[in-house]
């Protein structure tokens, strides 16, 4: 059987969700959801770094040296290393139980769309954050994800950020639809695409609160991250 997908168009900018491997997304910047320590010893995790090869795994070690283990909800980002993108991602992803975990995704996309904007990467692959291992609900994963994306391009009238995909299994493929289903449109069989009005080589480290991602509207403080790993308001 075909594999659906779903084509989420905002003007200029398209969000598409299917069933692929993350790493084979052409896009400038892939996520990385691992743990604290930057082990990427589990998982899609773990295949990230072996594709990366060597560079990853010095720097995400240059990374904890310099700042501990990473809390949750936080993201770090390094150079891809072997893959041909022009950085990755790494995002801590919240536990079930946690609390808040919900809250914790929208936190952790809207920092990656965020280091986008600042870098000037127009592109960006997402896995589904907290499945797996970390437990969080299909439906909590899947709404995280429609509200900090449709919050982040909302608030932008320009946005370089012009594509995101979200690189999912079959089985999360229904979760993600029903997230996103109000604007859908079935065009065919396979491709559900949801209409939306359109009038409107570094290592670093993004340490946002929570009141510069939580709103929709609550962009206009920027941060830029020199090659030292240190963060500079500008």
């Amino acid at each position: 059987m075909s594999d659906k997908s779903m084509q989420f168009l905002y003007g200029d900018r398209e969000l598409i969700v299917s069933p692929r491997d993350l790493l084979e997304a052409p896009v400038d910047v892939i996520v990385n959801s691992t743990d604290v320590d930057l082990l990427h010893s589990e998982g899609l995790s773990e295949q990230i770094s072996q594709s990366a090869g060597l560079h990853l795994k010095q720097e995400s070690e240059l990374l904890i040296k310099e700042y501990g283990a990473i809390d949750t909800g936080m993201v770090v980002y390094t150079t891809a290393g072997d893959l041909p993108h022009k950085a990755i991602l790494h995002v801590i992803s919240p536990r079930q139980g946690d609390g808040a975990e919900q809250q914790t995704i929208e936190l952790l996309v809207s920092r990656c769309l965020k280091l986008c904007e600042i870098n000037d990467w127009s592109s960006i692959a997402f896995p589904a954050i907290g499945l797996g291992k970390s437990g969080v609900p299909l439906d909590k994963c899947a709404q995280g994800f429609f509200r900090s994306i449709t919050h982040f391009w909302d608030a932008r009238h320009e946005c370089n950020v012009e594509k995101i995909e979200l690189c999912i299994t079959r089985n999360h493929f229904d979760a993600f639809f029903n997230a996103f289903r109000e604007d859908a449109i079935i065009t065919d069989e396979n491709t559900i695409q949801p209409q939306v009005d359109s009038s409107e080589d570094r290592i670093g480290y993004v340490d946002l609160t929570d009141s510069d991602v939580a709103a929709s509207n609550e962009f206009d403080d920027w941060f830029s991250v020199n090659t030292n790993g240190k963060k500079t308001s500008d």
